[in-house]
């Protein structure tokens, strides 16, 4: 003889179509594979009741019982869907735009089940247009930490700042606030974990800070400029102080990875690797200069198959569109002394000394934009974030990816 106890929150009361209602009650049904009679009475078929006390009447039950999950469960399984200015995670969509004064996002969803990257907006900070906090934040092992820290990461820094009254630089409030987030993500009893970029804009300078991945570059006169550095468990550096806290690293899929799981160093959360993935930032600050164009954050499925040098050519060529001004013969006539059109190009030495005082006397190029544009500066910022997005999808990438391009000329941040 097998039998089988099948324990359940509800009681199954058959009705004459044969469905069923759930009480709040708890029973437990016996299944036995002895043969037994069925012995069950003309007026109870005709009625519907049967008698669930009778192992003949379970053996004979075609429909199984209802499982009724715990509403938090539920919850958890929800799709949400949010789709706001200032935090943005897409659900059921493959990508998603947005652009604001002077700053575009575009978000591509990759081959997970569900988009893992969000961004932060706050184009006026304390109510100074001048002052802004942007962010992008890429999330692993589910979305809960990437969206905790887009919501709560700006507000600490800046109730840090005000709190110290001058007593610590803006350096040492954006780690401590790094740091707060992180143990106010791990106080929740969630597992995932986020890597994430910021930039804080004051009106002279530029906060950048990283952990994990994702980066920052800095289009400096056309020129990039990486201003954050990628925490992997490939660097030795952060492979050695790993080992020394007695953790270890070992390849696993084709990486290093911490413990084998975790492929960055450094993030917002992951509770289980907390004693040696930390949540301290890298943080550098730079004044702005009127070279400076813009700044490009994006999460790692960006960097992995596009180099830094090429993002921000494919953004300039992109925003400069139809008002690209090249540099032809014509530049020459600057000079008189080369005013002739029958006469040759000068000297190689000659032609760099003159392009040399066409860059000075030039805006940068986003300036020209400004003051030669046909179509709103932020639609061009867009469409280069869609251009990086799918220039890394054609080179193969699955990742998630979320691309900022943030323009330093706008409202004369930099001027």
């Amino acid at each position: 003889m097998v039998s089988i106890s099948v324990h359940t929150d509800e009681n199954v009361t058959p009705l004459n179509n044969g469905s069923n209602t759930t009480n709040s009650t708890s029973t437990t049904h016996s299944i036995s594979s002895s043969p037994v009679s069925s012995n069950i009475s003309s007026s109870n078929r005709c009625s519907g009741v049967v008698d669930t006390t009778k192992t003949s009447d379970s053996l004979k039950r075609k429909r199984p019982l209802k499982i009724q999950l715990p509403s938090s469960i539920l919850r958890e399984i929800q799709i949400e869907k949010i789709k706001t200015k200032d935090n943005m995670t897409v659900e059921d969509q493959q990508s998603f735009e947005y652009m604001d004064l002077g700053v575009g996002v575009f978000c591509k969803k990759g081959k997970k089940k569900f988009m893992e990257d969000t961004y932060k907006i706050v184009s006026s900070l304390n109510g100074n247009p001048k002052k802004g906090f942007y962010g992008v934040y890429d999330g692993h092992g589910g979305r809960k930490a990437a969206e905790f820290a887009a919501e709560h990461l700006h507000q600490n820094i800046l109730k840090i700042l005000e709190k110290s009254a001058g007593t610590m630089t803006i350096e040492e409030a954006v780690k401590a606030a790094y740091l707060k987030t992180d143990d106010e993500f791990l106080e929740q009893g969630l597992g995932s974990g986020t890597c994430c970029v910021t930039c804080l804009v004051e009106e002279k300078s530029i906060v950048v800070s990283n952990v994990g991945d994702c980066r920052a570059v800095l289009c400096r006169g056309g020129v990039a400029e990486s201003l954050t550095i990628d925490h992997r468990v490939e660097e030795e550096w952060e492979r050695r102080r790993i080992e020394k806290k007695g953790g270890y690293v070992e390849i696993h899929r084709g990486a290093w990875r911490v413990h084998g799981i975790l492929s960055v160093s450094r993030s917002i959360g992951d509770a289980h690797l907390k004693d040696w993935v930390l949540a301290e930032p890298d943080t550098k600050t730079l004044d702005l200069t009127p070279e400076m164009d813009f700044i490009v954050l994006a999460s790692d499925g960006l960097w992995d198959k596009v180099e830094n040098q090429e993002v921000v050519d494919t953004a300039l060529r992109v925003c400069l569109g139809p008002d690209k001004v090249e540099l032809t013969n014509d530049c020459w006539k600057e000079d008189d002394e080369f005013a002739c059109e029958n006469t040759s190009p000068p000297t190689k030495s000659r032609r760099i000394s003159l392009v040399k005082q066409q860059k000075v006397k030039s805006h940068s190029p986003l300036q020209q934009i400004k003051h030669n544009r046909k179509r709103p500066i932020s639609n061009r910022l867009v469409a280069a974030c869609k251009e990086l997005v799918n220039l890394a999808v054609t080179r193969g990438s699955l990742d998630d990816i979320t691309v900022m391009i943030i323009d330093l000329h706008h409202l004369g941040w930099n001027s």
